[in-house]
């Protein structure tokens, strides 16, 4: 095993065991570090893959929701932890390239890169539970479940502050160096502002709410498309089938906060109604195709936020570094946080190793790369909402304009018929480059241009879905389903 020069053995700590911060135990361990995982649910593993879904998960209420493992976490575990991604496929993940469900419409000539552009098809609970399996198989990782973390314990006459360890409610933990992976409800403001750290923190909320069930193929049913994921938008809601491991899937509607009309109808008994209406939905929901195996699950709130941990090229705190959505978290709708946090779990096992027990320098690096790779996302993440909401303002029929036109009325219709297009698509999608890539590629924007240029003698797109007044008046005169 290589180390740089900078190089100790440390005791690391990681609050939250969740997927950044089992990413973090895994590469941390394998680089020789000596990990304490805490955990504040009090959630032994599972026995197996269908009892995780069970998972009593109470403090990562995503799990009950669809994840989209994009390219970028799909590429990580198959090139740096491929026995973990072995494990995923025995567990009836599934590896699915780009080629084997692009549309139809597309004349694909395999190039070279098509090997990257792919991602995994599971429920997040089966993915947790192979990450907490290969993070315990090695005697480096001691996971400590049902411990909640009360504060932090810090050096004498440091500043910044220091972190040496955590405080918790039986008892306290040392640690060379303190990971909080704790999620969008970490207790990181509380934490720090006890030890005197205050943190500058951007947010803008979503207003989105998310409705998701789980179902599962019938025995004889086939399975009605190859895509990992298929979805749309009709303006005032959006959605997705996302495929599971086995033949599991799961669908989501997305609705914004302030159309408490339809959410009312939807959640609850009828979710199963509007889910069978959207075309994405119908061939998975028609009668004999599948059946749900859990109940529908709701998640608000849902927020873009970033903190920052250095200011003015200054750490605010050594030996503490938060990583996933405890530092920046983006919109769950887009599929990133997985992906993000997973590689922030790389980058701060890479600053480690390269910095040892130099903490500033880890810092500035971990603060360098989160704003190089991180942040486009969180800023796109930002974009696409309020672009979303004044979609969602504007109501049906209306004409768009500028660059909302250009999008949706030239470039996104390429990415069915034109594979230069597609695949620039995709590896935007799968966070395989930049997030402004298909705007700042000549040869894409002058396609789009064109076929914008054209869209009054086109056919009308494809409805994605009801109007809405379709939708609600078929809810309201359905018959209530048990849920």
């Amino acid at each position: 095993m290589f180390f740089e020069k900078g190089w100790v053995r440390m005791r690391i700590v990681i609050t939250g065991a969740g997927v950044s911060g089992l990413m973090a135990s895994l590469f941390l361990a394998r680089d020789g570090h000596d990990v304490v995982l805490l955990e504040r649910d009090a959630t032994p593993l599972p026995e197996d893959a269908e009892a995780a879904f069970e998972w009593d998960r109470r403090g990562a209420t995503q799990v009950r929701h669809p994840h989209a493992f994009l390219g970028l976490l799909r590429n990580l575990l198959r090139d740096d932890l491929p026995d973990v991604m072995a494990d995923l496929v025995a567990e009836g993940a599934q590896d699915v390239n780009w080629l084997d469900f692009a549309p139809d419409t597309l004349d694909l000539i395999p190039q070279p890169g098509d090997e990257d552009l792919g991602m995994i098809a599971s429920r997040r609970t089966t993915f947790e539970w192979v990450l907490r399996r290969a993070a315990l198989r090695t005697d480096r990782v001691e996971l400590r479940d049902g411990v909640k973390v009360t504060g932090l314990l810090t050096a004498e006459g440091t500043s910044p502050p220091r972190v040496v360890g955590v405080k918790t409610e039986s008892g306290d933990i040392a640690a060379d160096f303190v990971v909080d992976a704790g999620g969008r409800h970490s207790g990181i403001r509380t934490l720090l502002g006890d030890i005197g750290v205050k943190f500058p923190e951007e947010r803008h909320d979503t207003d989105m709410a998310y409705l998701s069930r789980f179902y599962r193929l019938l025995p004889d049913a086939e399975l009605p498309d190859n895509a990992v994921f298929t979805g749309g938008t009709t303006g005032y809601l959006g959605y997705g089938i996302f495929r599971g491991d086995g033949r599991t899937f799961s669908v989501t509607i997305a609705i914004g906060t302030d159309d408490k009309e339809l959410r009312e109808l939807i959640v609850g008994p009828r979710f199963d109604v509007a889910a069978g209406m959207l075309p994405a939905g119908k061939p998975w929901l028609a009668q004999g195709a599948s059946e749900p195996i859990a109940p529908m699950h709701v998640m608000a709130s849902t927020i873009n936020r970033k903190r920052d941990l250095v200011v003015d090229g200054q750490p605010l705190v050594l030996g503490y570094q938060a990583i996933g959505d405890a530092l920046i978290c983006t919109n769950p709708l887009y599929g990133r946080g997985c992906s993000l946090g997973s590689v922030q779990a790389k980058m701060l096992a890479a600053a480690i190793r390269e910095h040892g027990d130099d903490l500033q320098a880890v810092a500035l690096q971990m603060h360098d790369e989160a704003e190089t790779v991180i942040v486009p996302w969180y800023n796109a993440s930002v974009v696409q909402d309020d672009a979303a909401r004044e979609a969602r303002k504007s109501g049906p029929g209306q004409t768009l304009t500028g660059a909302a036109s250009i999008l949706a009325e030239g470039l996104l219709p390429l990415t069915r018929t034109d594979a230069y297009v597609a695949r620039a698509f995709f590896r935007m999608v799968n966070l395989l480059s930049p997030p402004d890539t298909l705007f700042t590629d000549p040869e894409i924007m002058r396609k789009a241009m064109e076929h914008w240029a054209l869209r009054d003698t086109r056919p009308p797109e494809v409805v994605l879905g009801p109007a809405r007044d379709e939708l609600i008046a078929a809810l309201k005169a359905a018959e209530p389903v048990a849920v």
